[in-house]
């Protein structure tokens, strides 16, 4: 196979030059930046790591299929998975989130499992990875350790509790929701989409994501926003319309509220 003497990534260790690399407690958080053109080797990861593209992106080769890693996206890399980039663009850099296997010991919490990589289900969460990355760049010495402890354990939390617990239809009702994140959906629209009684939905929803369904479509309107963010092609203001947002003021303070930080701020980094 291709991927037959793929190498070992070790903690801490990317394709890519580090910029910068903090350590939390089994938490490894770092920024690296990798040069246009780069191929990288068929490798693997020690740890369990997420990924968010501030610039650039790659091709990403996964065993007999393949996937474009663009600004603004979130991936999750299951250890000991062989992948392959190759292409990247100038100017990538890539925020990647690491756990050891002392922190799932000491929270006493499992891997997200191997069918969440290269996967859009944990896209959602992309908000937290936002807020986690922020906490890296305040470096505040004060808090950051614990907020870091406390989101990283959110986000891999969220995932399990949604795959363990939930029912089969709030797959296809968050499926739904991607699909139709930008145009107006009524809750009798969505029930007919996944044929399933309103009632049941509107009942249960909170239960099995955490919020409301209002709350989760601001959610995914967020996620779209910072991919547009990172794609550099409009202005914030015609982001903000884009995504359905009321005004300016509304998409600041709820990017603010889901992230922690501006869509300005995010746009610096």
């Amino acid at each position: 196979m291709q991927n037959s003497s793929a190498i070992l990534l070790e903690a801490g260790t990317y394709v890519g030059e580090p910029v910068r690399q903090q350590l939390f407690d089994g938490i490894i958080a770092s920024e690296n930046f990798y040069e246009e053109g780069t191929v990288s080797d068929w490798h693997f990861h020690e740890n369990p790591h997420f990924s968010h593209i501030l610039n650039g992106g790659s091709k990403e080769m996964r065993g007999k299929g393949s996937g474009q890693q663009r600004s603004g996206s979130s991936l999750y890399y299951y250890p000991g998975i062989p992948h392959q980039n190759i292409d990247y663009l100038p100017g990538t850099r890539i925020f990647n989130l690491e756990f050891t296997s002392e922190f799932f010991t000491k929270y006493n919490i499992a891997i997200p499992e191997e069918s969440w990589m290269f996967s859009d289900n944990t896209q959602w969460n992309s908000h937290l990875l936002i807020t986690i990355m922020a906490e890296h760049y305040l470096n505040d010495a004060i808090g950051s350790s614990l907020s870091v402890h406390q989101l990283c354990l959110d986000l891999l939390s969220a995932p399990a509790a949604d795959q363990e617990l939930s029912p089969a239809w709030t797959r296809k009702v968050k499926e739904a929701m991607y699909d139709n994140w930008s145009s107006p959906l009524s809750l009798a629209d969505l029930a007919v989409e996944v044929a399933l009684h309103p009632v049941t939905i509107s009942r249960y929803f909170p239960r099995y994501f955490g919020c409301t369904m209002g709350e989760y479509l601001r959610k995914i309107k967020i996620e779209k926003a910072l991919a547009m963010i990172r794609a550099k092609q409009q202005s914030l203001t015609e982001i903000a319309y884009d995504c359905g947002f009321a005004d300016q003021a509304h998409f600041i303070k709820t990017c603010k509220r889901l992230t922690g930080i501006t869509p300005k701020q995010y746009q610096k980094l």
